[in-house]
């Protein structure tokens, strides 16, 4: 790509993310902050790799942005952080600039991006789909009966809907990447990334006591006060397990890119 044909992508990448995150700031979908970073996030990928490598974002961001409401569960929706942004975000933009350092080797990086795309939407529609419809749910690591929603908890209703969810993000990347075997290594490496997801959620993420309302809590701080910390590595949190699941899908997908 010439240098002015570059340049103009990513004119063009920072402008369409600039609308698509004004918009979702004015449908009460991002913060002011949440807004910032996806315009960062967005214009990374593609100034990168144009309409198609931003396609999976894109239907990352609105699918789960929106399904609460489809599955009848509007009062669950919330408006995402630039901490939530970065968590699922984070890992495609590296892969973009990766992919624009290293030509090359543009076609691992963007394996990569599809690997953390399909892990983080694989992951939210998990999430979504074993609150709305599972029963039962079982931590993942002892199989002990859970509240759904709680982190570490897996459903059969759940999984088959992050499986859904990985195989639809892997499909928008088709023509970003083409190959049939790669579409599905994605897919592949995003239902592991939800697995990986889940099994930090159980073990590692931080596990707090409200002294107010007598609850388990994931917050370090819950009717207005201080928590008091019960298991898991303090300040490990759903962002935190989150942007570590995508990192290492993007590392794995990455990887098995440039070993072909």
């Amino acid at each position: 790509m010439a240098r002015g044909d570059a340049q103009v992508n990513w004119l063009v990448g920072l402008c369409l993310a600039g609308l698509i995150a004004g918009v979702a700031y004015r449908l009460r979908l991002l913060t002011a902050g949440g807004a910032w970073a996806a315009v960062g996030v967005g214009a990374s990928v593609f100034g990168a790799g144009g309409l198609w490598a931003s396609a999976p974002m894109v239907g990352f961001f609105f699918s789960s942005s929106l399904l609460p409401r489809l599955l009848g569960r509007p009062h669950k929706t919330e408006r995402r952080t630039a901490a939530q942004v970065l968590a699922n975000g984070l890992a495609p933009a590296l892969c973009g600039w990766g992919a624009t350092l290293t030509p090359a080797y543009a076609e691992a990086f963007w394996l990569g991006s599809m690997a953390a795309l399909a892990t983080a939407t694989a992951d939210t529609w998990a999430t979504e789909f074993g609150v709305r419809f599972g029963s039962p749910v079982w931590l993942l690591t002892t199989g002990r009966r859970i509240a759904a929603g709680e982190s570490g908890g897996v459903s059969w209703q759940g999984t088959l809907g992050g499986v859904a969810g990985a195989c639809a993000i892997a499909c928008l990347g088709a023509p970003l990447i083409g190959e049939g075997q790669l579409l599905a290594l994605a897919a592949g490496l995003g239902v592991a990334g939800m697995a990986l997801d889940s099994l930090l959620g159980a073990t590692l993420q931080a596990r707090y006591w409200c002294a107010q309302c007598h609850a388990l809590t994931e917050q370090a701080r819950c009717c207005n006060a201080p928590t008091q910390h019960l298991r898991g590595v303090r300040g490990l949190d759903n962002n935190a397990v989150n942007g570590i699941s995508t990192l290492l899908a993007a590392a794995a997908g990455i990887g098995a890119g440039l070993l072909r």
